[in-house]
């Protein structure tokens, strides 16, 4: 765990409500694609109200969510490979037990029927809270992480 986590943690057990603090919350990038995630490290980096966290390895999702007290995790669904829809989709059903407060966020590719098919039903049966797609805009990824 790197210091600044550590450092996260530490505040987030102290009860600040009281002083009229509010604690900034935490949004998990778990993705494999680093640009994406980079872009919106910059986009986000003088916004006082969000604090990103990247974790490119997906098998050190939950305890990364749990370690830092993630509000909102998003999760990249590979379009080939090791961390497709189903690997993601068994992730989530983990983190739900796990981390039921951590929201999750999805990013699937937006060209494969059946992917679509698999998170618009995870969706309908609460196992993840939304999805967006490849070609979002930062812009728009950026305001559905904030109102999540």
């Amino acid at each position: 765990m790197s210091i600044i986590n550590r450092e996260i943690k530490k505040l987030q057990h102290y009860d600040l409500k009281g002083w009229g603090a509010q604690i900034m919350p935490i949004i998990m990038l778990i993705m494999h694609r680093k640009m994406i995630a980079q872009g919106l490290m910059n986009r986000l980096r003088e916004s006082p109200d969000i604090n990103l966290v990247y974790e490119p390895n997906y098998h050190n999702t939950k305890s990364a969510i749990c370690n830092c007290n993630a509000n909102v995790a998003l999760i990249e669904v590979v379009e080939s490979g090791q961390y497709d829809i189903d690997y993601c989709l068994q992730l989530c059903k983990v983190l739900r037990e796990h981390c039921p407060k951590c929201k999750l966020l999805l990013m699937c590719p937006e060209e494969n029927e059946e992917s679509i098919k698999q998170v618009v039903n995870a969706k309908g049966q609460n196992q993840i809270d939304d999805f967006v797609f490849y070609d979002v805009t930062i812009d728009y990824l950026v305001s559905k992480l904030r109102t999540i």
